[in-house]
């Protein structure tokens, strides 16, 4: 009787401290079924105007940001990865993502235009999901998650935000108690229904309507932070265990990983904070570079952003840690920060490829894609691929993407840290001057600017700008700002062939035409029609061995256009072979005739 007295207290015991358990699963369960925030739980989701792609999906990114939700790139890769398909995913924060500008000004894109302008065979999909004031935490989360869509490269350039980032130490956002164990687990709580629902419930006020501040001012907890403090030194040390994970995980799925050092404008940036030993480096700084003593200069000026108390610029540190993770380790390292200081136009990074303390401009985007197209180009996988061009980017901005960088980026320099004492009023009103000055400008200016700041859609202000330069017979407006908004529209037969009738005779498009009709038949557009005019492209441009690629493939899939026998007469008689150009260009002769009858 005893023992069966000690087994019911003990099954009691046991049922006591089940039942919470049993409770909240139940909760979770009904939440699952329920389909609450269903449409959060899903890191890509169909692309809205073509089921067999997926866009990263915005309302999952929310999970990382306590009070809103980031800008994410809609880079479409396809559902069901194709043999010949080379993806690569992109982690970072804001230099990552591309801001101030759209996507596709990003390095990540740019990257891919690169790689499919340079490769013949391969579908080129670069996904970037760098996002604004994401660290090494959510790289970490996102990590994981990328793993079943089969990377065949993974790139980083991060570092800038491990201390006022989502999770950073000196943060706001999640930046409760500096514990790496913590953190970690609320991570892995917020894939709980449950947890996604108290979160809801309990999230805190973002200021409402009346706050406008910067997202820069809203979230520095710990403003400064001390060289070698210990706050310091867990910010060093949450990014080197989280990357150090991420390397791992992708080392063991046999997955490439190349990973950039992070740089940040030196010379023209000036110290954020108040600490007198940054502000007298600075201060020193300028005195050598102006006497000609550079390297001293150099030194200089890295000692005052190493003391700047106010740390949204990274730390050496976290160079170090990429440098020391890479050398131990198959990562391959991409000195990004030295080539930004080389091609800098005072020798040490400026604002000449910053555009304001550490987010590239467009011209550094670019660069960094070169950087990272060189190192990419050496798996086997490409180099087997490579089939190089004299095409290259486009060299330019359109006037829509500079003004609408330009007001983005001028909201975040009125405001803290880059001034301070002003109050939020004084903050908007030199701001409104700055805006009021692109409004009084151009139409595109003015377009571009109250796109910006009231963050409407980009596409429906390019295609106006389209029609009003169209109109106006503006041929250089009508086709950089074609070039940007094919980017937005996925599989769009109407507007990729707009874009080539209206581009097809003019030789100054043909940067733009090549870039256009590649990323048209990469997003699997595969009319034998565009690769007729792309072979045209390459054969004006003496491209032969370019040409001859699309002319085979136009082939291949049964074209009897005349324009591909007349291009293959073309492309036979540069080659010197004047038999197979007379056989080639009686069937364009036949084609045509048949064509008329």
């Amino acid at each position: 009787m005893h023992q069966e007295s000690s087994s019911k207290k003990l099954f009691l015991w046991i049922l006591t401290l089940l039942f919470p358990i049993l409770i909240l699963a139940l909760v979770e369960g009904g939440l699952r079924i329920g389909g609450y925030a269903e449409e959060k739980q899903n890191l890509f989701v169909e692309a809205p105007n073509d089921e067999d792609f997926l866009v990263t999906n915005t309302s999952f990114m929310g999970r990382y940001f306590p009070a809103f939700t980031p800008k994410v790139a809609s880079n479409a890769f396809r559902k069901v990865k194709e043999s010949n398909t080379f993806r690569i995913f992109v982690f970072g924060g804001s230099s990552t993502q591309g801001f101030p500008y759209n996507f596709y000004y990003s390095f990540s894109d740019k990257l891919e235009q690169k790689l499919l302008l340079n490769t013949d065979g391969l579908n080129i999909e670069v996904v970037n999901l760098g996002m604004t004031a994401v660290n090494s935490y959510v790289i970490r989360d996102l990590s994981k998650r990328v793993v079943p869509y089969e990377p065949d490269a993974i790139i980083i350039y991060a570092g800038h935000n491990e201390y006022y980032g989502s999770f950073g130490v000196g943060s706001t956002q999640f930046g409760m108690v500096n514990s790496i164990v913590i953190k970690r687990l609320v991570l892995k709580l917020k894939d709980l229904r449950l947890y996604q629902f108290i979160e809801q419930v309990l999230k805190p006020d973002s200021g409402g309507s009346g706050d406008r501040r910067t997202l820069m001012a809203k979230v520095v907890r710990e403003s400064d932070i001390g060289l070698n403090s210990e706050i310091f030194k867990k910010g060093l040390d949450q990014f080197e265990n989280n990357i150090e994970d991420v390397i791992h995980l992708y080392e063991k799925e046999n997955i490439p990983i190349f990973i950039g050092t992070v740089a940040s404008n030196l010379k023209d940036q000036n110290p954020l904070g108040e600490n007198e030993l940054s502000l007298d480096s600075y201060s020193k700084a300028e005195e050598l570079f102006e006497s000609g003593q550079k390297d001293l200069a150099l030194k200089e000026y890295i000692t005052a952003k190493e003391l700047d108390v106010i740390r949204f610029r990274a730390p050496m540190g976290i160079n170090e840690i990429i440098k020391d993770l890479t050398e131990n380790s198959s990562t391959n390292l991409v000195d990004v920060q030295e080539m930004l200081r080389r091609h800098s136009e005072s020798g040490i990074e400026d604002e000449s490829l910053f555009i304001d303390h550490l987010h590239p401009n467009w011209i550094g985007h670019d660069l960094i894609a070169d950087l990272f197209f060189e190192e990419i180009v050496k798996l086997k996988t490409i180099e087997d691929a490579y089939n190089p061009t004299n095409f290259d980017t486009p060299k330019t901005i359109s006037r829509f993407e500079e003004v609408y960088a330009n007001t983005s980026i001028s909201r975040l320099l009125v405001g803290y840290p880059f001034q301070k004492g002003l109050s939020q009023s004084e903050e908007l009103a030199q701001f409104e001057r700055i805006f009021n000055g692109y409004q009084n400008a151009s139409y595109i200016d003015s377009l571009a600017s109250a796109t910006a700041r009231n963050q409407e859609e980009v596409p429906k202000a390019l295609t106006e700008i389209i029609n009003v330069s169209r109109a106006k017979n503006d041929t250089i407006a009508v086709l950089t700002h074609y070039f940007d908004l094919l980017k937005w529209q996925l599989n769009s037969i109407t507007l990729v062939e707009r874009g080539i009738e209206y581009s097809v005779n003019n030789r100054k498009a043909d940067i733009y035409l090549a870039g256009m009709i590649l990323q048209a038949l990469n997003d699997g557009l595969n009319d034998p029609r565009y690769m007729d005019v792309i072979s045209s492209v390459y054969l004006i441009n003496n491209e032969l061995d370019k040409a001859k690629y699309w002319l085979d493939e136009s082939e291949r899939l049964g074209s009897n256009a005349p324009v591909l026998f007349y291009n293959l007469a073309r492309y036979h008689i540069l080659k010197g072979d004047t038999a197979k150009a007379g056989a080639y260009y009686n069937r364009f002769i036949q084609s045509r005739s048949q064509g008329s009858n």
